[in-house]
């Protein structure tokens, strides 16, 4: 099993104050949440599902998390948030995804928010539009302003309070997101490239006109991965994508998987995925 370890300093008692300016409502934002020693799972390992309170609301929104079985306090380990693009946080932890089970041998964290909302075609806060076979997409179509806002604090809200009761090393933070989530991947490095050491996107070819690549350059890591097999989003799209952010600076590693259809192509090359991630 690869776990690499770090000094957190600060970090981790900071995190929470460093993701707050995300959200951009009209007043300051609440305090955001931590981590309850005394609640029943707390630093508890294997696969979970978790719930916490809205700060400004008291809503319980609920959140996957799976922590390897061997973990311990004295280790720090890495963060993947998987985003998900279906209606249901249980999608990206359903049996046979690879992504979360090879997480045990690769010593991995992997966080699944909600988006605040359940609501179809999570953009999270994100306004790049996804490019389909007829034209490109309306990010967040259906989503309220504060909603979609919500979305986005949703997911830092998740990461402060897993990085803040699990010690992980916020050093190496990843995120991945496929079709609208792949959007809102691109969007949380661009935003917040302190934060994320590097994106893995599937099937998730956005526009890039307004893309602000120098945010990203010499900072993040880009993995953009493809199904030969998908008909939902043009593959010659993400090609198209990943030599754009090349040409721009940024790292980027571009994968055709072979027979890879829309849901699981990154299923399919979910060692590939954590090769790439130890890297960074």
């Amino acid at each position: 099993m690869k776990i690499r370890h770090s000094r957190l300093g600060s970090r981790c008692l900071l995190i929470a104050a460093l993701l707050l300016p995300a959200l951009s409502l009209a007043q300051a934002p609440p305090a955001a949440p931590q981590p309850n020693p005394a609640a029943p799972l707390y630093q508890s390992t294997g696969e979970q599902y978790r719930i916490y309170e809205f700060p400004g609301t008291g809503e319980p929104i609920p959140y996957r998390l799976y922590v390897p079985e061997t973990w311990t306090a004295e280790q720090h380990l890495p963060v993947l948030i998987t985003l998900r693009a279906g209606n249901s946080i249980n999608n990206n932890h359903r049996d046979g995804n690879d992504l979360v089970t090879q997480a045990r041998e690769h010593g991995y964290i992997v966080i699944s928010p909600l988006g605040y909302r359940g609501y179809a075609q999570p953009y999270y806060g994100s306004r790049y539009p996804v490019i389909r076979p007829n034209g490109p997409s309306t990010p967040a179509a259906g989503w309220s302003e504060e909603d979609d806002a919500r979305a986005e604090q949703d997911v830092l809200y998740v990461l402060g309070l897993v990085a803040a009761e699990y010690g992980a090393d916020t050093s190496r933070v990843f995120i991945h997101g496929q079709n609208p989530s792949g959007s809102a991947a691109m969007h949380f490095i661009a935003k917040y490239p302190d934060t994320f050491k590097a994106a893995v996107i599937s099937s998730g070819p956005i526009v890039t006109d307004d893309y602000p690549f120098a945010n990203i350059a010499g900072k993040v890591a880009v993995f953009v991965l493809h199904g030969d097999k998908d008909t939902n989003n043009p593959i010659a799209a993400s090609e198209a994508m990943a030599n754009t952010l090349r040409d721009n600076g940024v790292e980027t590693e571009y994968l055709v998987v072979p027979g890879g259809e829309h849901l699981n192509a990154y299923l399919l090359v979910a060692d590939r995925i954590y090769d790439f991630l130890d890297g960074h």
